[in-house]
């Protein structure tokens, strides 16, 4: 028989386990998954899968269930993953590199009937769950041959629930379904994913829904599933194995990139990548700029706007000659099946320009979120027409020819000293800097009840930036309301399982430190005392001597934009950053009004 590529519209509305046994069928001998030195053909792997289902069908019966999958990073996840679906049952996958509080979550929230496991993790899978059932894949399951009570599975039935990382909150179940995740290949499709001879790269931990898109997104195409263990090797290693496993496709989170381009030498590397997608976070021209140069002329950059409710929901292709304006790259235009809107608090659409939440409609959406009903009815409204439209929480606008631009999250946005203040636009504004690789902005609160802005940065190519640099550097670009306080170098940002910023692991400030006065130099003339009072007094700090640069002292940026007009009110001598920048001592400040002066003087 042959099987069209991509997915009809019409034969989208089956099972994932269908159309996997098509791609079995018509190529029983191609390589479909492959981890170091361990292979197995579509034919291999599909029988093993059939075994193991008939397995888990002895166990607990053809009633649908939810299993936990729990294996580490190989080829006995993917193995594991279709024999739960060719069983009729909904899998919950948990990472053996996880937590066992965050696994025991997911273990008791997802209410488990059967756990799947190998000889490795038996030890400690009696420990997690020993009041489960378990079924062990590295067992001979060949008695099973015969599949005497396999269920009939609607694609309707759920398929896999994810768990959110829980960065906003407590993790939270996304129930994903058989006929939507047969859609979302669909829509991988349309911007030139998958073809049968893809080779992709899977390093994803499978306990997240990213997991879907190289998995599915191999194995229902008839292309090659490649397996790297990211946790265990490092990115020079990722590096070589992307060569070496002449890689075509590979998703990547900018976080990752950014990690993985400083490991890279000059000149292109991986040839046949033909395809890298970006999402999950904001993604930089400067992000582009360093992964372009390692790809071929054809090879296309797509950066992808996706979540675990509705994975691959816009995309935005770079070309080789692509120009980007701006410093965010846009995260595109339409897909098959997905609308995009952009409302106000109101639930109000928009104007072209104007920043909103993304709210995506259509009919294949996530079904919500297991046991959370009143948060499904919430996040997922059923519209009109029987679409769902579902808040996505982040915040948007869209250019005149309708690319939508990522700004951030509504969790992000903050009030601070009566303003309303964007953290991703300081963010943004940072990495314009071509020295910062990465930079993340929260609010911190010093031991006497004041909140900062405090911005958390890590260099690029050792770059020893003077975090007065930075804040003189932004000042240009934003209000002053909107630059931290203070600015603190650390080696990486502290990252979540799935490898983005967690915004709850970054350390206290050192405020003793920050605070701490080095020796003060007291005035030498009476213009001089006049400037040292005024910048105590408004900036409230003391003592303040007369060679410590201003910058540095003003925390608070607003508070030292008053000093700058008391300043002119009094000698008449304008102050503002660029004016200072060289100069930012007050014996300095001082020194150009005696000057002025003696000038007006004579």
């Amino acid at each position: 028989m042959t099987i069209q590529h991509p997915i009809a519209v019409q034969d989208a509305h089956r099972t994932i386990h269908a159309r996997f046994e098509d791609m079995a069928r018509q190529y029983p001998e191609k390589e479909a998954i492959k981890f170091k030195d361990q292979s197995l053909t579509y034919s291999q792997l599909n029988h093993q899968a059939d075994q193991i289902a008939n397995s888990i069908l002895s166990l607990i019966g053809p009633e649908p269930a939810h299993l936990a999958i729990y294996i580490e990073h190989g080829i006995k996840q993917p193995l594991a993953i279709l024999a739960t679906l060719k069983a009729g049952k909904t899998y919950i996958a948990l990472d053996t590199s996880f937590p066992a509080e965050r696994n025991l979550h997911m273990l008791n929230d997802g209410r488990c009937s059967l756990m799947i496991t190998n000889n490795m993790n038996l030890s400690q899978i009696k420990s997690l769950a020993a009041d489960l059932p378990l079924l062990n894949v590295d067992e001979d399951h060949g008695h099973n041959t015969q599949a005497t009570n396999r269920p009939d599975v609607s694609p309707d039935l759920p398929a896999f629930i994810t768990y959110t990382s829980g960065s906003t909150g407590k993790p939270k179940g996304v129930i994903h379904s058989h006929s939507n995740m047969l859609n979302f290949i669909m829509r991988m499709y349309s911007i030139g994913c998958t073809l049968p001879e893809d080779r992709w790269a899977y390093y994803y931990s499978i306990s997240f829904s990213a997991h879907g898109m190289p998995i599915y997104g191999a194995l229902l195409n008839g292309a090659s599933l490649c397996i790297f263990d990211l946790k265990k090797d490092n990115f020079t290693d990722f590096g070589k194995w992307l060569r070496q496993e002449k890689i075509s496709i590979s998703l990547m989170i900018p976080s990752i990139l950014r990690q993985f381009t400083a490991t890279l030498g000059s000149g292109r590397r991986f040839p046949k990548l033909r395809r890298l997608l970006l999402g999950g976070e904001t993604l930089y021209r400067s992000d582009v700029e360093k992964i372009r140069e390692h790809l071929k002329y054809d090879a296309l950059i797509y950066n992808i706007y996706a979540s675990s409710e509705a994975y691959l929901a816009r995309a935005y292709k770079i070309e080789h000659d692509t120009v980007i304006k701006g410093n965010i790259v846009p995260i595109g235009y339409a897909v098959p099946g997905m609308e995009i809107s952009i409302l106000d608090e109101n639930g109000q659409r928009v104007d072209t320009f104007k920043t909103g939440e993304i709210c995506i409609s259509s009919k294949y959406l996530a079904a919500g979120y297991w046991q959370q009903d009143e948060l499904t009815a919430k996040d997922f409204i059923i519209n009109d027409d029987g679409t769902q439209l579902f808040h996505s929480s982040d915040l948007g606008y869209k250019l005149s020819d309708g690319c939508l631009v990522h700004v951030g999250r509504s969790d992000s946005m903050i009030k601070l000293r009566g303003y309303r203040i964007d953290l991703g636009e300081i963010e943004n504004a940072v990495m314009d800097l071509k020295q910062v690789k990465e930079i993340a902005v929260i609010v911190k609160e010093n031991p006497f009840g004041t909140k900062h802005l405090i911005a958390y940065y890590v260099e690029r190519d050792n770059a020893k930036l003077d975090p007065l640099y930075l804040k003189l550097a932004i000042l240009r670009n934003l209000p002053d309301y909107m630059v931290p306080s203070h600015f603190i170098r650390l080696d990486n940002l502290p990252k979540n399982d799935i490898g983005k910023v967690d915004y709850k692991s970054f350390p206290e400030p050192d405020w003793e430190s920050l605070n701490k006065k080095k020796d003060v130099e007291p005035p030498s003339n009476g213009v001089e005392e006049e400037l040292k009072e005024i910048f105590e007094r408004i900036l409230e700090v003391s003592p303040i001597g007369v060679t410590e640069n201003i910058m540095e002292v003003g925390a608070d940026s607003l508070r030292l934009f008053v000093a700058f007009d008391e300043v002119e009110k009094l000698y008449g001598k304008k102050l503002n950053i660029d004016s200072i920048i060289d100069a930012p001592y007050i014996r300095d400040i001082a020194r150009e009004i005696s000057l002025n002066k003696r000038t007006e003087e004579s």
